[in-house]
């Protein structure tokens, strides 16, 4: 019995759509645990799939959903704050306690190699989580998810292509590069790891995009895609987070999410973020794509819909 989380999310709810629609595990194998149980897509309650209730702040309610299960799929929870680790401890510790003995978890491309060491402050909470996870001595599977490819604009200074301005800025810390994927090719990957979790044990993969790509090669390739004049600034960090401070794209909240993505690009210049390794291409038995494959449908002009913040939670509402 597996138990997967995080299925109202994008990246779990296509590992789930993979699992399914490719018929790689049957659903009386599956239980799905979540915070709101009305959430969890339409598709695994028409598959018959156990839904249970699992609330990270109520560990009693996490033994009940993963009790009789073998294996656990955690999805990193949508925060950049220290509630992530907590959250994520609180599973595993759950996960142990109900007799579960292995768990696949979702952390990221950053931390070079290996991804056990990051400057980064949105891999911190991954970092400590994977090392409780090994010191837990439970089984492990570590998923290492490239950047999302469809977020290269909260990477590029929080940039939205409307109709109102032709020239485009892009005002970061720093001019790294990373190994972007398209987000349903990483589900679609990772759901045959998550589905196929007893070879992978004890085992860190790396999912990476075919490349990595600098934040001036995404100007480039958006300026030949949209005609417009796309403008590099490289400042400080100091500076960086005043710009973006007094020209917001972001709710205000007094600059914590700034100084924390304000890192990313100082582990980018390091190169924590463009390791490129052959398993993604591997699992999905073709070449992922990468910004490069992906520009027609990313760099399109539209009405402001505000950005899309919801994997780094409270720190961006």
């Amino acid at each position: 019995m597996l138990v997967l989380t995080g299925t109202s999310g994008r990246l779990g709810g296509g590992v789930l759509q993979n699992i399914l629609q490719k018929g790689l595990m049957p659903p009386s194998e599956l239980v799905i645990s979540a915070f709101n149980v009305d959430g969890v897509p339409a598709a695994a309650k028409d598959a018959g799939i156990i839904i249970q209730h699992g609330d990270y702040t109520k560990p009693e309610t996490l033994l009940h959903a993963f009790r009789g299960a073998d294996a656990l799929f955690l999805v990193t929870y949508p925060s950049v704050g220290e509630e992530r680790f907590e959250h994520h401890k609180a599973a595993i510790d759950a996960a142990k306690a109900s007799g579960i003995r292995h768990v696949i978890y979702t952390s990221l491309s950053f931390g070079g190699i290996t991804g056990e060491e990051s400057i980064a402050g949105v891999m911190q909470a991954h970092v400590r989580s994977v090392k409780y996870l090994k010191a837990s001595g439970l089984i492990y599977t570590i998923v290492r998810e490239a950047s999302y490819a469809d977020i290269w604009n909260i990477f590029c200074g929080f940039v939205q292509l409307d109709a109102s301005h032709d020239d485009v800025d892009f005002v970061v810390p720093g001019d790294g590069a990373s190994t972007w994927a398209d987000r349903d090719e990483l589900a679609e990957a990772t759901a045959s790891i998550v589905a196929n979790w007893k070879q992978y044990e004890n085992k860190s993969i790396l999912l990476s995009g075919p490349r990595a790509t600098s934040i001036s090669e995404i100007a480039t390739l958006l300026q030949t895609h949209t005609g417009r004049q796309v403008n590099v600034k490289i400042v400080s960090p100091e500076e960086a987070i005043i710009y973006h401070m007094r020209n917001p794209a972001l709710p205000q909240d007094g600059g914590k999410f700034l100084r924390n993505w304000a890192t990313w690009f100082k582990a980018m210049s390091l190169g924590e973020a463009s390791v490129v390794d052959p398993a993604l291409e591997q699992l999905l038995g073709r070449k992922p794509k990468g910004i490069q494959e992906m520009a027609e449908e990313l760099f399109v002009v539209q009405q402001p819909t505000g950005l899309d913040t919801k994997e780094f939670g409270d720190y961006a509402k």
